[in-house]
């Protein structure tokens, strides 16, 4: 129910006069998409398998994705044996495709797990595209000394080919370590290595453990939802806008993607890694500024604050009991997602290898303050503000502008259109589109329910901090 002040009636809340309006929402909806292809254009797209990275300058380091496969097949081959070899070296298969430092680990991984002729084949043709390149060279004698040489070789182990060093071979990775162990033959790093790499595959196999006890709740909720809505219960709280089918809320969308365009114009001229994560953090925060549009624009921040979901809803505890369910929900939403992302490899030729996300190299170069601050904008920053920007203002406006339909079909065009701008301006490329989507999808389901952004909120922190967890333990 809606509060109105001493002598306002209903009628003259509707006839207020509000900011925004058609035209100035049509002219937002440009700026939103325009923004949004140019952020998606400029972050990820497709890469077709004809299409592998060749350029002779390798790049710092191994990708976190190819250093955590490579740890996983070694703890698959240290708990099945050689049962494991042919399913081990298949799961690597996208790395032939990547850069040089991936193709490397290849090599390595196929030579370690037995497979000599696809370890000599890689690096034939490593060695015939740079034929100058000193780790391709490197890791072609280590390869070398390690056929005749082998961690069960009694004795002192023996030392690195001359002009091999293990800093020198460092940006492969956890492969260095195993090329060094076969190399050397040393039987002790031989071992850590591989218990390394079983501590990292427990930590997944936990992480994912907690993944299926989710979906179980995730499944029995969204059961239980859809037995209450086709019972007649009400299931939406979000109050009715005062603001009806004007625009207000997409401008304040476009206020923010015009930031965001703006930021990485800034970021591809200046280094802003310069200022530090904290400054970078605080270049990202600043996209709160975009809450000042609509007040500018002549609405109240009474209004503002009831439309975005700022409020604590039926209190903080039950709201984010709620938030906990949105993340369990968006298990089998998320594994739909999967379905589809699958579905547009096979059609396009991608691969889920090849998509990258700024967190990664962070997480990797941090110090453990930075690893703190990187959990604060993973957690705290980057869902506060996305809720309000996604949840808050577009898919509230969406459903505004779309009052006309029936509930349902106002619900459903509003998550969809929403969650496709959200899943958009993430940096993980086409692919991920679909995953994002459902992520989103489930936070607009608790949005719509619970009238407050308190649930989104706390779903969107969990997902978020149990992905830089998960980071964590694959980097350790």
């Amino acid at each position: 129910m809606i509060r109105t002040m001493p002598g306002m009636t209903m009628a003259t809340l509707r006839n207020r006069a509000r900011p925004g309006s058609v035209r100035s929402a049509a002219a937002a909806w440009v700026t939103i998409v325009v923004g949004c292809a140019w952020i998606f254009g400029g972050i990820g797209s497709l890469k077709t398998e004809s299409e592998p990275e060749t350029t002779p300058t390798a790049p710092a380091l191994v990708s976190p994705q190819a250093d955590a496969a490579i740890q996983l097949v070694v703890a698959m081959k240290s708990w099945a044996g050689a049962d494991a070899v042919g399913a081990g070296l298949s799961s690597l298969d996208t790395l032939k495709t990547q850069g040089t430092l991936e193709r490397l680990a290849f090599a390595i991984a196929a030579r370690w797990l037995g497979d000599d002729s696809a370890a000599h084949d890689m690096m034939r043709v490593l060695e015939a595209e740079l034929p100058d390149d000193a780790l391709v060279w490197q890791v072609q004698a280590c390869l070398a000394q390690a056929a005749a040489t082998s961690p069960s070789t009694a004795g002192a182990a023996t030392a690195l080919p001359p002009g091999v060093t293990r800093e020198s071979l460092a940006p492969l990775g956890a492969s260095a370590r195993l090329l060094e162990s076969m190399a050397t033959g040393d039987a002790a790093l031989a071992a850590q290595v591989a218990e390394r790499a079983a501590r990292i595959a427990m930590a997944v196999v936990g992480f994912f453990g907690l993944a299926l006890v989710a979906l179980a709740v995730g499944v029995t909720t969204l059961v239980v939802l859809l037995v209450r809505a086709s019972s007649g219960a009400p299931m939406s709280r979000l109050a009715p806008t005062l603001l009806g089918h004007q625009g207000i809320h997409i401008e304040l969308v476009a206020a923010w993607v015009v930031y965001e365009v703006i930021l990485g114009a800034v970021a591809s001229s200046v280094d802003l890694e310069g200022l530090g994560t904290i400054g970078v953090i605080t270049f990202q925060a600043l996209g709160l500024l975009a809450l000042a549009w609509p007040i500018v624009r002549g609405l109240p921040w009474s209004d503002l604050r009831r439309e975005l979901g700022l409020t604590l809803g039926a209190g903080i505890v039950r709201e984010a009991a709620w938030g906990v369910l949105a993340w369990c929900m968006a298990i089998p939403m998320v594994l739909v997602g999967v379905m589809l992302s699958a579905v547009m490899a096979w059609l396009f030729g991608g691969s889920f290898s090849e998509a990258s996300h700024p967190l990664q190299e962070g997480l990797r170069s941090s110090s453990a303050g930075g690893i703190v601050i990187w959990y604060l904008v993973a957690a705290v920053v980057a869902p506060v503000l996305e809720e309000i920007v996604f949840r808050g203002a577009l898919y509230r406006g969406l459903r505004a502008g779309t009052s006309s339909m029936p509930l349902l079909g106002s619900m459903v065009m509003s998550a969809l259109l929403s969650s496709l701008v959200f899943a958009a301006i993430h940096p993980q490329g086409i692919l991920f589109v679909p995953i994002l989507g459902a992520l989103a999808m489930s936070f607009c389901l608790v949005r719509e329910m619970r009238g407050s952004l308190v649930a989104p909120m706390v779903g969107h922190a969990v997902n978020n901090g149990l992905i830089v967890t998960l980071n964590l333990m694959l980097l350790a």
